[in-house]
């Protein structure tokens, strides 16, 4: 009985910490406009890619400003400073940066408030993790129909004492 209660605990802990996250690949182009103003002033491989208005409405954008980046399969998905977005490598390993705070020169990503430094070479993918609220919703639910079902099979189970 008390593997079953500590194994309850672990799974509702989880469930209540955790969230469901969609990736969503995106070309290096989308990516790059995920960059600090600064970087993007100086990114010449995206302003060849990019319109003038496109890139004037880039270094113009407000810190709390949504940046719409099209994925791979042609979807269009929101970045805001609270995502989370990777650049993965060859070997499959994920590389957090933070949106807006970091450079992509000619052959490095530079992410130093992570201390990250890569070369593009080894960079195979890049990736937006977007909150999956339904997932999620689902996950916090089944935690709590998991703990109400223990406690109600518990209490029946229980019975009656009496000190007489």
């Amino acid at each position: 009985m008390k593997q079953l209660t500590s194994l309850l605990c672990v799974l509702l802990t989880v469930s209540t910490l955790s969230g469901c996250y969609n990736t969503y690949r995106v070309p290096s182009i989308e990516f790059r406009k995920l960059q600090s103003r600064e970087a993007l002033s100086q990114d010449r491989i995206l302003q060849d890619k990019i319109g003038e208005d496109e890139g004037k409405a880039l270094l113009s954008r407000n810190d709390k400003d949504a940046i719409a980046v099209k994925t791979i399969d042609g979807k269009q998905v929101a970045v805001t400073r609270d995502t989370r977005i990777f650049a993965r490598s060859e070997g499959g390993r994920r590389y957090q940066v933070t949106p807006f705070s970091f450079s992509m020169y000619s052959s490095q990503l530079v992410a130093s408030d992570r201390d990250t430094l890569k070369p593009l070479a080894a960079l195979k993918s890049y990736e937006v993790d977007l909150l999956s609220t339904p997932k999620t919703t689902g996950i916090i639910a089944a935690g709590i129909a998991l703990a109400t079902g223990f406690i109600v099979v518990t209490a029946l189970r229980a019975g009656t004492k009496s000190f007489n």
